[in-house]
Order: structure tokens, then C-alpha cells, then sequence
């Protein structure tokens, strides 16, 4: 009975065994310890390695690729396991070796693991050496063998075996000791990678280098023996240097690498690809770092570049910040950096006017000193010049008239045209950045802004494929991957074709004011449509250029925001733009004309508006459809003139013997500041003595400072005293005497240049100006206390 129950017991025990034994073996891998902290690399998508960083616990370990270069897998399979592709991890052969020459020699010989049973002990760290675990390590190479091809049990150990110092695996030894990826490695260095992981603490580069050289030495003769490689080959590895010292890690693109995984998403290998081009990388880089030492000597430390294409905004340049590691703010990334955005919003406001039918691409808009409620935009030049054609304001880039527009477009609609383009740091609502919008009172990155660029152009490349329809992906962030967003076509765009394409013909034609500079180096044979913008107080200077192939961005200042004296964009950041360009081909034609967006219409040459009955300088032109809602010019009108065209008539006093004409009329505004600058402007004659009783004529007066209903404050000089407030009025003739009266008490009166200054008492007031004729004009103006100094914008 007694022997019956002991063979039960051993029966269960050989069952429990087996089955304990069958468990261990189907889930020893869990047994395994592998780390998954890795560097951070960044790949050209030709697979260049651009940029590595080193792995939370500064060890250069990369993550396994499981393909190990050919020259490679023979110097190792040759040195470390012969019959890798033959045996199922664990090598009888191999063993019974080890066993013979231990046991002749009474010590350890020669050992029997394979490369899945280091593999298995790469995956135990901590676990002592012995008996014990080295038949562990053989079991958990078994279950690795039927877990994983041999192609991939190469990969996995190539890629965790130690190389010394701080080096983990082959590719990132590769890059460590010959500075290139281990596909360009010859025989030499293949074996010397192949025998290093066999004493790395001992042996690495730089350290016993003829024990590091007899050992690769004695591989290659191994490689030869087995007719791997030839006679000239072995002689020639055999002559190749050791390296003596490490590599340094590419870091082409340190800046992107702070915000790879926000931009393109978390990677558990922590490897990234990239659609920048290495070549032009390098060369921007250059260009970056010698304008950067230029114009640190302006104490101007920073400069920052992205280039993308246009159809695509795929990035192929990212300089996010040029300097050497002294160089302050370098850390920076200035094009992810939110900065004032200067003038760059200007031609989304133009492009959204014309989209709207606010305006004709060459209406007269106003240039005028104005007042809001405290805020007095002002030209670069401080000048104004009464009425600019709208695509001039804009390749001017004047601020008055972009003001006046942005009043007049909604400053509530022009803020959901740009965060329907892609502006997606607006952030706050439309009535916390007020008209300065336009002038830079709102932050964007050099990213975002580009981005929004490469739109505009992306927006006229689709609009004839599409047959007169618009892609809802037209305005989407740059991106630095090749795939194509979904496409989602629709009839009513923020911005239509039309609206765009005369935007960047305004911005072809770009200019500044006298006293700002120019960028005349740039060959003129080459069309491109470019921007530049300086932030308030001189702390940004921006330029942002496209044409069909490419979008350039640029950027330069201080990262910590210090102003610097004539850091403006046209000056600094110009430069830089076409230098950039210079770089890329250029494009073999330029945007196509919209037509299907365009209608054909009689324009009044003198107002840019559709001409009206009274226009009789008319030209035919192709203008966007909704461009016909301003209606007609209302600037062109009949006049009753004597003969010698000196003096005008109304119907009821005109003689017999007069001249029906047209004449071109501006309010008397406008016309001040316009005649100055327009030698060929003609003021309306006077009316004539017979029809002045009539009381027809219109008024010739007007204030071109403030506007009604505006809201000042008295400014006050460095010591606290009051200044006056300045009030400037026109009369459309000259050598007429002008009455002031404030609140009905006479003040003063002027002649010829109607300007006054005077300080007011707080509240609201009445202003009013009379001439010897008796016309008059009113305005009511408020004083307000004395408060902070608003924030101004400049272009």
C-alpha cells in the first residue's frame, strides 16, 4: 500500500514538475528586463541621422531597428556563434566543448552561450553567474527562439550589447566611434564592433588600444579564413586605424527636438522621421551663424529660420535659434516662441476685405490722423498722405489705413477669419486685442505664422484643380511628414481665390517708406511675395516670403525680448529672407490667375473703384466678384464750369457761355494731405460770387484731428507738466482764414494751416471752426483723466 501511494506522489510530482516547468518555459520572458528608455532620435526621411539626444538615464542606447548591416552580422555570427542560424538557442555542440576544455583545465576555458542565451542574460541584470542561471538563460533562450525569427534575435542583441562607457548597441557605437551610421562601415570597424560587447568594460576606443586591435585583428583573419573576405580586403582592414576617441552626436536640429513629440506625436522607440533635408539644413545653418555674428556686434543675438514647401508645408529647414552655446537665449526655440506679431497680420485683413467686398483691390481708402477712444496709430514715417490705393497700403505697409479698414471690416470678424486660417494663438476675445490686432497686439509663433503664409499660396495651387472650389484643408499647420490630409471641398472659404491671388500681387510689389531701407540686393528677375513686420519698441523683426515651391520664415531679435534700435524687419529679417531664398530653386512659373473667382469690370483709374457715370478715366480689369459690392466711385461727380475752368457753377447762377464737365473730388480731408504728395491732382475751382448765396456748395471744411466723438487724454512731459492737446482742421482753399471757438468762447484764428493747441478741461467739449463764407464744421471731443501710457504698435 505504502509503495503504491509513493508511486502516486512521484506521478503528481512529475505532473506538477512538468506543468510548473511547461509554465516557466511559455511565459519566461516575463522573467526578462529590457530597458525602453532610449535616446531620442531624429531621421531625414532618406534615413540620415540628424539629431540624437541622450536617454533619461544618459546612457546613448537607441531603440532596436532589428536590421543589423550585412558586414556586421558576419563579423559577429564569425565571432561570436557560428551556428546562430542552425541551432534552436542552445548549442549542444558549443556545450560539450565548454564542458571538455573546463573540465581538461580545471578552470573556465570557453564558455557556450549563444547569442539568444546573451540576449536572455542582457534581459537579467542583476542575476548572479551560475550553474543555476546559466541553465535558466537557456531555457529562456528556447522560448525566445520560438517567440522571434533569428533575424530578429540578432536585431535585439545587436541593439542592447554593451560597447563601454556609456554606449548601448550597435548603432549608437557606430555613431560613437566612426561618426556615421553602421550601414558605411567597413570591414575594419564592422569587426571591431563585432568583438567590442565581448569585455566593453575593458576594452572600448581609447582604452588598451592594442588589446582592442589584436582582437579585431584576429577576426578579420577569421573573416579571410572563411573566405568571407578576400586577401586585399584583410590586408587593407588590417592597416585601418583604431578609433581613439568619441564621436560627437549630431545635433542638427537641437531646437526641434524639444518639441518633436508635442508636434508629431509620442514614439515608443523614441525615433522620429522627418521631412527635413539635410543638405539645406546644413547650408541655413550657415547662413543662420553668419548673420547671427554679424549682427551680435548690434548687440542683436538671435536669428531663427523655418523653411517649408508650399503645396505641401512639409518643413524642410529648422533653424530654431543660431549661436554657440554662449550665445544668450540660444536654448530658445524661437520658432515655437510666441512674439508680437508686427505688420504680418496685414494681408489676411486686406485678403478678408476683398473676400467680403468691403473694398476693390485699388479703392482710395483713407490715410488721416486718427483717435480711438485713446488710440492714435501712426505711419513708420509719422506722415500721412490722405488717400493710398488699398493693395498700396498694404505693399507699404501703412498702419493708418490698415487701422481704419480693421474699424470698418469688424475686429470681431477679422478675429474669426484668422483662427479659421489657422491662427491658433488667438486665444482671447476680439475685444482684448481691439484695433491693435493688426498692428501686432496679438502673439504667434514663427511657426504658426509661416504656415498660415504657405496657405494663401497652397489656397491658389488647389483653387483650378478644384474647378472654382476650395479645400477645407487648404489653411493646416506645417507639418514634417509626407501624409496628406483628408480633402474636404467647399463653396464658402474665409479667404477666395480671387482676394488671395491680388494679396500676393500686393506683396510682390512690397516697399517702405523713405528712412525705413530697402532690400534692393535681391535679383528683381525672381517674383516673390514677402511681408516684413517690426513689433512695438523695436523687439521683433519678422520676414516672411512664398512663392509656389517654397515658404520662407524668419525671424530675428533677442529671445529674451530686449530692444534694440533699428531691429526692423525690412533691415534685419530681410536680408536674411532672400539670402534663404537664394538657397532653393526657384519656381519655373508663378501662382494661377483665378479667373473663375474674377470678374472683368470698368474701373475708375483715379479712385480704384467701378467706374461710375462721371468717371472718364476708365481701365478694364479683372477683379474678385464680391469686389463689386462697394458700389461705384463716388469720388468722380459733374461740375458747371466757366470757360477758363477757374470758377464753378450751380445750374440756377450759371451763365450761358459755361463748360459741363467731370471732376475728380476728394473730401476736403483726404485732399489736403493728397495734393501734397499728388503734383497732378486738381482742387475743385471755387464757386463763383453769383452762386454763393445759394448755400449749395459743399462744405470745405474738415478736421483731420481728432475724428468726432474721440476720447483723449492730455499728455503730460517728463517733469508733469501739461502738455496741449492738438487740433488740426483743412479748408479745401487756400489762403482761407479759419474762426476757432471751444465750448461757443472764441480762441483764436489761423490762416492758411489751420492747426491749434490748447488743454481742455476734463469731460465733453464742443470745437468749432468757422470761415469768412460762414461754413462751419462741429466736432464734439471728451477729455479723459490723465492714465497709463497705452501700448502703441508699430509696422
Amino acid at each position: 500500500m505504502k509503495s503504491i501511494n509513493n508511486a502516486k506522489i512521484k506521478t503528481w510530482s512529475i505532473i506538477i514538475g512538468s506543468a510548473v516547468l511547461l509554465l516557466f518555459f511559455i511565459f519566461s520572458h516575463k522573467f526578462l528586463d529590457y530597458s525602453n528608455n532610449y535616446a531620442q532620435l531624429i531621421f531625414s526621411e532618406r534615413g540620415v541621422l540628424m539629431n540624437a539626444t541622450l536617454a533619461a538615464d544618459d546612457q546613448w542606447r537607441f531603440s532596436p531597428t532589428l536590421d543589423v548591416p550585412e558586414k556586421l552580422e558576419k563579423a559577429i555570427l564569425t565571432f561570436e556563434d557560428k551556428r546562430f542560424y542552425h541551432h534552436p538557442g542552445v548549442d549542444p555542440i558549443a556545450v560539450a566543448r565548454a564542458l571538455w576544455l573546463n573540465v581538461r583545465y580545471m578552470r573556465k576555458v570557453s564558455g557556450a552561450s549563444t547569442l539568444t542565451m546573451q540576449l536572455a542574460r542582457l534581459g537579467r541584470k542583476k542575476a548572479p553567474r551560475s550553474i543555476g542561471e546559466k541553465l535558466l538563460e537557456m531555457l529562456i533562450a528556447l522560448r525566445l527562439e520560438l517567440r522571434y525569427t533569428k533575424k530578429e534575435i540578432l536585431g535585439l542583441w545587436a541593439a542592447r550589447a554593451p560597447y563601454g562607457s556609456n554606449v548601448v548597441g550597435f548603432e549608437a557605437a557606430s555613431w560613437r566611434y566612426f561618426g556615421r551610421s553602421p550601414d558605411q562601415l567597413s570591414w575594419a570597424e564592422a569587426s571591431l564592433l563585432a568583438v567590442l560587447p565581448n569585455s566593453p568594460a575593458l576594452i572600448f576606443p581609447g582604452r588598451n588600444q592594442s588589446r582592442l586591435e589584436k582582437k579585431r585583428n584576429s577576426l578579420l583573419e577569421k573573416l579571410y579564413e572563411e573566405t568571407i573576405i578576400d586577401s586585399l580586403t584583410w590586408q587593407l582592414a588590417l592597416d585601418e586605424p583604431l578609433p581613439d576617441r568619441f564621436y560627437s552626436m549630431p545635433r542638427a536640429l537641437p531646437h526641434l527636438a524639444q518639441h518633436i513629440e508635442r508636434l508629431e506625436g509620442k514614439r515608443s522607440s523614441n525615433r522620429y522621421v522627418v521631412s527635413i533635408d539635410p543638405l539645406l539644413q546644413k547650408r541655413l545653418a550657415h547662413l543662420a551663424a553668419r548673420y547671427q555674428q554679424q549682427y551680435a556686434r548690434q548687440m542683436v543675438r538671435n536669428i531663427a529660420i523655418i523653411v517649408a514647401e508650399t503645396r505641401t508645408g512639409k518643413v524642410l529647414g529648422y533653424i530654431g535659434n543660431a549661436g554657440d552655446t554662449k550665445t544668450p537665449g540660444v536654448q530658445v526655440d524661437v520658432i515655437q516662441s510666441l512674439r508680437s506679431t508686427g505688420s504680418l497680420l496685414k494681408p489676411f485683413l486686406y485678403a478678408g476685405a476683398l473676400s467680403e467686398g468691403f473694398i476693390a483691390p485699388d479703392e482710395l481708402i483713407k490715410d488721416l490722423p486718427v483717435n480711438y477712444s485713446g488710440y492714435s496709430p501712426k505711419n513708420y514715417s509719422n506722415e500721412y498722405f490722405g488717400a493710398v490705393p488699398a493693395s498700396e497700403a498694404l505693399s507699404r505697409s501703412l498702419n493708418v489705413p490698415m487701422v481704419r479698414l480693421l474699424r470698418r471690416f469688424g475686429v470681431d470678424r477679422f478675429h474669426r477669419r484668422l483662427k479659421e486660417i489657422g491662427m491658433t494663438s488667438l486665444n482671447k476675445s476680439s475685444t482684448h486685442y481691439g484695433l491693435s490686432l493688426i498692428l501686432g497686439g496679438a502673439d504667434a509663433t514663427l511657426f504658426n505664422l509661416t504656415g498660415m503664409y504657405a496657405g494663401l499660396g497652397r489656397l491658389l495651387i488647389e483653387y483650378p484643380r478644384l474647378s472654382g472650389r476650395y479645400n477645407e484643408n487648404n489653411y493646416h499647420k506645417l507639418s514634417f511628414s509626407s501624409s496628406k490630409n483628408d480633402e474636404r471641398v467647399y463653396d464658402e472659404p474665409p479667404l477666395t481665390a480671387g482676394a488671395v491671388w491680388y494679396t500676393l500681387e500686393a506683396m510682390r510689389k512690397l516697399e517702405r517708406p523713405v528712412g525705413e531701407g530697402r532690400w534692393q540686393q535681391f535679383s528683381s528677375s525672381r517674383r516673390l511675395a514677402w511681408k516684413t513686420g517690426t513689433s512695438y519698441g523695436f523687439r521683433d523683426a519678422w520676414a516672411i516670403g512664398l512663392d509656389p515651391e517654397y515658404t520662407v520664415g524668419v525671424w530675428v531679435g533677442n529671445a529674451d525680448g530686449e530692444a534694440r534700435d533699428g531691429l526692423v524687419g525690412v533691415l534685419k529679417a530681410g536680408p536674411v529672407l532672400f539670402d534663404a531664398f537664394r538657397l532653393l530653386p526657384a519656381a519655373e512659373t508663378w501662382f494661377p490667375v483665378p479667373w473663375d473667382d474674377m470678374k472683368s469690370t470698368e474701373i475708375c483709374k483715379l479712385s480704384g473703384m467701378p467706374a461710375g457715370d462721371y468717371c472718364s478715366k476708365t481701365r478694364q480689369m479683372h477683379i474678385p466678384h464680391r469686389s463689386l459690392r462697394t458700389g461705384k466711385c463716388r469720388y468722380c461727380r459733374p461740375v458747371m464750369l466757366s470757360e477758363d475752368l477757374k470758377e464753378r457753377y450751380f445750374v440756377q447762377c450759371a451763365p450761358d457761355n459755361i463748360v459741363d464737365t467731370t471732376w475728380f473730388v476728394l473730401p476736403p480731408g483726404m485732399e489736403w494731405f493728397y495734393q501734397r504728395r499728388h503734383s497732378r491732382y486738381n482742387p475743385l475751382p471755387p464757386l463763383s460770387g453769383a452762386c454763393r448765396k445759394t448755400g449749395q456748395d459743399h462744405n470745405p471744411i474738415a478736421f483731420v484731428y481728432p475724428h468726432s466723438g474721440a476720447k483723449l487724454v492730455i499728455p503730460y512731459d517728463l517733469s508733469g507738466k501739461q502738455q496741449e492737446v492738438v487740433f488740426q482742421a483743412v479748408h479745401r482753399y487756400a489762403n482761407s482764414i479759419l474762426f476757432w471757438y471751444l465750448d461757443d468762447r472764441f480762441i483764436t484764428k489761423t490762416s492758411n494751416y489751420h492747426q491749434i493747441g490748447i488743454t481742455p478741461e476734463k469731460g465733453w467739449h464742443t470745437l468749432l471752426v468757422e470761415d469768412t463764407k460762414g461754413f462751419r464744421k462741429t466736432l464734439r471731443f471728451k477729455i479723459e483723466e490723465k492714465n497709463a501710457t497705452r501700448r502703441s504698435v508699430q509696422k
